[in-house]
């Protein structure tokens, strides 16, 4: 079923007018959107063909790397326009089957779903009682993910030889840098139509594991929240978030991860949290990501003398 719903041209069709609204740029091969594009009813048929009959072969991704505000630098690795097709005719397909599956804890890189909602789930929770916090994050976790775990936990939703060498081909075939090609060991390349839906399939069993628990976690790609309703509790969480973590062959990022509370106050995902309040912050200008308990006197004038704006503008969903 899978199969005859990938292989077929209106289902590449539709995965090419993805990829062109992107307009992204050219992976190794050099080839363009529009050079694409001058011959694209032939050129999607050849592609899909060539899926079919077992003479596709994806090449190395192309590296590019991003400055940061902050000083520091991002690396994507940018498959080529043929293979963000055939990457994004797959999605189209597994994608709703997976969200048949996803955890409602995870908020990244999923359709109708977003940041926001997650600020919104965390007020929830806060609400209900869990003002004790597990503030998280992985170290370098599109680097980390193991290759064989991961086509273990692609097999358990997608058991079919052919695309799960596809994913394999996809993960392995290394980037081209100025120092020539690197093929990775572990990690899934960071800038490939697949990949975030890779990342969550790969923390999905990290999800339901917590969620089982008497803990709540939000998760938005690898920054998470871990909530319970006691100090006593989310201290005794910290370790079984490492150790789980440590299974799953990923470290917790010690400098961004800090047990906090709403008391205290803390940021997340662009938001400060800080007692009832919610509001935007400039993560790039701050000093430190827990830093917000150094304004709480500050944050607390605002609240009071702005108090339609930030007082709890989450409790009825709505977020400007």
């Amino acid at each position: 079923m899978i199969s005859s719903q990938f292989i077929d041209i209106n289902n590449f069709q539709r995965a090419w007018e993805k990829v062109a609204d992107k307009r992204g740029c050219a992976g190794v091969d050099g080839e363009t959107i529009s050079s694409f594009a001058s011959n694209q009813t032939v050129n999607v048929y050849q592609l899909m063909n060539s899926v079919a009959d077992g003479s596709y072969q994806p090449f190395p991704c192309k590296q590019v790397i991003i400055p940061k505000r902050n000083g520091s630098q991002r690396e994507l690795k940018i498959p080529t326009i043929r293979d963000r097709i055939v990457q994004q005719a797959l999605l189209n397909v597994i994608s709703p089957l997976m969200e048949e599956k996803f955890s409602p804890v995870s908020f990244a890189y999923r359709p109708n779903l977003s940041y926001i909602n997650a600020v919104e789930k965390i007020a929830d929770w806060r609400d209900m009682g869990y003002v004790w916090v597990l503030d998280a994050d992985i170290v370098k976790f599109f680097d980390n993910i193991d290759h064989h775990r991961l086509l273990q936990q692609v097999r358990l939703h997608i058991d079919h030889p052919g695309i799960l060498c596809l994913i394999k081909a996809w993960i392995s075939v290394g980037v081209e840098t100025r120092e020539g090609l690197i093929l990775p060991q572990k990690g899934i390349p960071q800038g490939a139509v697949i990949s975030p839906i890779l990342a969550n399939i790969y923390l999905h069993e990290f999800d339901e594991i917590i969620s089982a628990s008497d803990l709540e976690i939000v998760r938005y790609a690898d920054d998470f929240l871990v909530l319970s309703t006691s100090q006593e509790r989310i201290a005794i969480a910290k370790s079984q978030v490492i150790d789980l973590l440590d299974s799953l062959g990923l470290e917790i990022n010690t400098d961004k991860t800090q047990i906090t509370s709403f008391e205290r106050g803390f940021r997340f995902l662009g938001h400060g949290f800080l007692s009832d309040a919610i509001f935007p912050v400039d993560t790039n200008k701050a000093k430190l990501k827990s830093g917000i308990e150094t304004n709480r006197e500050k944050t607390r004038t605002r609240k009071t003398s702005k108090k339609k704006l930030y007082h709890n503008p989450y409790r009825n969903k709505k977020v400007v």
